[in-house]
């Protein structure tokens, strides 16, 4: 199951990681700490790791709108529209590589 969206980019001691909005607290020893769903590495550009973490933060919005569109999709794509019916094949692969299949 993935971690309730929307995501959003870490700002001040939790730049380069992504968290979740409505967080992801543990007790800890010590107290409450909120955990990022990941963080991403900088060094290697700093434009394009600002633009990794944006597209890693869009993460449910993207998977949701994809899904639906593929449920929607499914139904108005005619069969033999092959171009159309491998773009929805293409969206749904994306979909099941994001489920882990």
């Amino acid at each position: 199951m993935f971690t309730k969206g929307p995501w959003h980019v870490g700002q001040g001691n939790g730049a380069g990681a992504i968290f979740s909005d409505s967080g992801r607290m543990k007790l800890v020893k010590g107290g409450t700490t909120l955990f990022p769903i990941c963080s991403v590495i900088d060094g290697f550009s700093e434009p394009e790791d600002a633009d990794n973490a944006l597209l890693l933060a869009a993460a449910p919005e993207l998977y949701d709108a994809l899904n639906n569109l593929t449920l929607i999709c499914g139904y108005l794509i005619p069969a033999d529209n092959s171009f159309a019916q491998s773009v929805l094949a293409e969206a749904r692969y994306a979909l099941e590589k994001a489920r882990g299949g």
